[in-house]
């Protein structure tokens, strides 16, 4: 902790702000840039562990980028990306050390709360990348972004996410862990549609989505399963991933183009051959183990599997000049992959088709656009529709199929608002995200943000969650502080 203040002081003391790059070495060779983040989570409510902090977190993000070469036709670099923080929450909240201490199962849990976990967790990218000619290829640990929706992931699947690092709500993608994998691209000349292809191999590595330690962020509320009953689970889901070796192989390959109908298109159609993130209990077997887990019992083999599963999607953007706005659109087809089914371990193989279309649109808002000087304000909608092939629903044992929606219906909608604008030339944004679901679920958060210069942010957020076992236990208040240096 005593070096990310030290960190802190020099960068905002001794770095001048009037710059362009944060630090440039080697003739320019070398270069570096990242940011410090500063956020306290308040929960408005607590619940019976009078917990009053979610989260105090203080995060370093550094990415840098190393020129080996660059000519004409050649152009070699290493990319590096990583993130470290230090939670202070337990040091400030008696009651947030309990709740960890009791059901994560002991003291030694606090610093799976407190830091990264491991290497994968604040190592996001480092790889070698080499463009030549028509040709490129990213070697290393890397992210991934195939989708076109901001909020939910439809195409986007290829990375599995650190849940554990939402806590502290930096940008969406520091949400993902890195991959080792290969990355080739092809860019030929002067083909029809102005076509790309990329091609990933993920060889050997795989990494669950990871969580956080029982008592501690996604546990709001009374527990439904006492005395560190979540930490067993989460304990024996690591114990049960897959070890890593080519039996993990995970392979993807998307075509990229430009359409040029209508007011022309950017659109994709990728195919990715990949495990599922969140362990699934293995049949019987698994379910008898996992009794045996929750009552102390010994174990004969494993409780949970990771199958594989396809999907397929396509992907695209535009814009339309007659209402001036943008739209951009998902629709993924995920097959053959496995679903939880009852109480029992039992699974179901089952098909999930998802559609996403994004409606992006500034718009001059009587009186209240005059008011604000004449500015204008920002509307992005995004409706989502899930379909769940091959659903079973028994109705005499209640038993049914535990999917996305989390309810037992085949299908499922739901809506996300994002609204904004800017006061005091930009200086000042106010906005919100707003979502809604047909299952009656809604988020709200509406924020504040000041950025007087190029490198401060100011930001104070309200969220509200209005969920099925969340209540207002989850709502909070996200103070937060942040300093570019680039």
């Amino acid at each position: 902790m005593n070096k990310l203040i030290a960190v802190f002081i020099f960068i905002v003391v001794f770095y001048p702000l009037g710059n362009t790059h944060a630090f440039d070495f080697f003739d320019g060779r070398l270069y570096l840039r990242g940011n410090i983040h500063e956020t306290l989570n308040i929960r408005t409510h607590e619940d019976f562990r009078d917990i009053r902090y979610s989260s105090f977190r203080t995060t370093l993000r550094l990415e840098s980028i190393f020129k080996i070469t660059s000519r004409p036709g050649l152009d070699v670099r290493i990319h590096a990306l990583g993130k470290y923080y230090y939670d202070k929450a337990l040091d400030l909240d008696s009651q947030q050390r309990h709740a960890v201490r009791e059901e994560a199962g002991g003291r030694h849990k606090y610093r799976d709360f407190r830091r990264p976990r491991d290497m994968d967790e604040w190592l996001s990218e480092l790889y070698l990348d080499v463009k030549w000619e028509t040709f490129q290829i990213r070697a290393g640990k890397q992210i991934v972004s195939w989708g076109e929706t901001a909020e939910d992931r439809v195409a986007d699947l290829i990375n599995p996410l650190d849940t554990k690092y939402m806590l502290g709500y930096p940008d969406w993608e520091d949400f993902k862990l890195g991959l080792w994998m290969a990355r080739l691209f092809w860019t030929p000349k002067d083909i029809w549609q102005d076509l790309s292809f990329e091609l990933i191999v993920i060889p050997f590595h795989f990494l669950p989505q990871r969580l956080p330690p029982g008592g501690a962020g996604l546990f709001i509320g009374q527990p439904l399963i006492p005395n560190a009953g979540y930490q067993k689970m989460f304990d024996k889901q690591r114990r049960d991933e897959p070890p890593t070796n080519l039996k993990n192989f995970e392979i993807g390959l998307r075509i990229r183009g430009y359409a040029d109908i209508l007011e022309g298109i950017d659109w994709a159609v990728s195919h990715f051959y990949t495990r599922t993130d969140s362990g699934l209990i293995d049949g019987d077997g698994g379910f008898g183990n996992y009794v045996n887990m929750m009552l102390g019992l010994p174990m004969k083999g494993d409780v949970y599997k990771y199958p594989f599963y396809n999907s397929t999607a396509f992907t695209f953007s535009t814009t339309w000049s007659r209402i001036k706005a943008g739209i951009r659109g998902e629709v993924a087809y995920n097959s053959n992959k496995d679903y939880q089914f009852g109480n029992f371990g039992e699974i179901k193989e089952c098909d999930l088709l998802t559609t996403a279309l994004t409606i992006d649109k500034s718009v001059m808002v009587p009186y209240l656009s005059r008011w604000n000087k004449n500015r204008s304000y920002y509307f992005s909608l995004t409706g989502y529709q899930y379909w769940l092939t091959n659903h079973e629903y028994n109705k005499s044992t209640g038993s049914y199929i535990y999917w996305e929606s989390g309810k037992r219906d085949s299908s499922w909608t739901k809506f996300s608002l994002v609204v904004a604008t800017g006061f005091w030339f930009d200086r000042i944004i106010v906005g919100g995200y707003y979502t809604y679901d047909l299952n009656g679920n809604t988020y709200v958060s509406n924020y504040v943000l000041f950025q007087p210069g190029d490198h401060w942010q100011y930001l104070a957020k309200y969220q509200q969650v209005n969920e099925s076992g969340a209540g207002r236990y989850s709502d909070q208040v996200v103070l937060s502080i942040r300093y570019e240096f680039w």
